[in-house]
């Protein structure tokens, strides 16, 4: 039904049935009200009349898909005109009672549908190419667990087949992420330590004093920290929002992240807090005495939290919840 052709000499493109050109600006063509009018075989009142409905419904923001642009005349001369992008021009054509909306609508539903088509089969072929790889590399990975119990295998392979079975846990945290089935593990409800206001401001002058920073590190803002160290402490029903030590923990270190309260250090202070309400609670080392959280996952989860748009929260907290399991 339509065709495009590249023309450029004028930077445009022409957009043929009846070869009308057309503009083409940050990558979508504009058209005046006349061209559509031109392009659904219909009068330009009737443009004008699907617009409004368009814009008054919410449809599209008029700001959005509107634009006052230079349009020379069959005068010769220069006026400023309004143009409409290719969102104005769709909503439009589906609205047009006209032989050519009508053809228009068919061809552009069959490209909608062959994307969507596509786009689907494409991406489920690539989804289940993903899955049955981690399939296969945690069977590996299970038999390679049972070759540690045979004494002929050397202390050298085992060693590596060690090392690659600690790691696929975290291809399961990563596979678990993807599919959105990540889970909170049950944590730890027996708390130790209650972080208070008073001796979070005596770990926080301890940090400033180690690095030898400057007065900012660690001044506040606002009031906003103590109301991210009143947060994990928060209770519904008499009941703890955050009942596990590690969702505390994992909370505070958003919290104070995030809300910015000083005017430096947040990150760092973020963090050292973090694992001293772990270590408080002693739940910072596992039985072997490894970290539960080493020095390059708390970078990154601390960066991941600063980054991250509040949307995100819960599922952040979760990654954290997951890795300290």
């Amino acid at each position: 039904m339509i065709k495009t052709k590249a023309d450029k000499s004028k930077g445009k493109i022409v957009l043929y049935q009846n070869r009308l050109e057309v503009r083409l600006v940050e990558d979508t063509i504009w058209l005046v009200q006349g061209q559509m009018a031109e392009l659904f075989g219909t009068q330009r009142p009737a443009i004008t009349k699907h617009l409004a409905n368009i814009f008054k419904s919410g449809e599209l923001n008029e700001i959005s898909v509107c634009s006052i642009l230079e349009h020379t005349a069959a005068d010769g001369k220069t006026y400023k005109t309004r143009f409409y992008n290719l969102d104005a021009v769709i909503s439009v054509g589906y609205r047009v009672n006209s032989s050519q909306a009508t053809k228009f609508r068919i061809w552009a539903t069959n490209v909608l549908r062959k994307h969507l088509v596509n786009g689907y089969t494409i991406n489920e072929k690539r989804l289940k190419a993903k899955e049955e790889k981690i399939r296969e590399l945690q069977q590996a990975v299970h038999l390679l667990g049972n070759i540690l119990s045979l004494e002929s295998v050397s202390d050298e392979a085992k060693g590596v087949i060690g090392i690659i079975s600690e790691y696929t846990r975290a291809l399961n945290i990563l596979d678990n992420y993807d599919h959105q089935r990540l889970a909170s593990p049950a944590g730890t409800k027996r708390s130790k330590f209650i972080l208070t206001y008073e001796n979070a401001k005596k770990i926080i002058e301890q940090i400033r004093q180690k690095f030898n920073d400057s007065p900012l590190v660690g001044k506040e803002k606002d009031q906003s920290f103590k109301s991210s160290l009143g947060a994990i402490y928060q209770t519904f029903g008499k009941k703890d929002v955050y009942p596990t030590i590690e969702e505390k923990a994992a909370n505070l270190l958003y919290f104070v992240t995030k809300n910015h309260s000083f005017i430096d250090g947040n990150k760092r202070i973020a963090a050292a807090l973090f694992v001293l309400f772990l270590q408080k609670n002693g739940i910072l080392l596992r039985k072997d005495g490894s970290k539960r959280i080493d020095d390059n996952a708390l970078v990154a989860l601390t960066l991941m939290a600063a980054s991250g748009k509040p949307s995100e929260k819960d599922i952040m907290i979760k990654v954290i919840l997951n890795l300290l399991d």
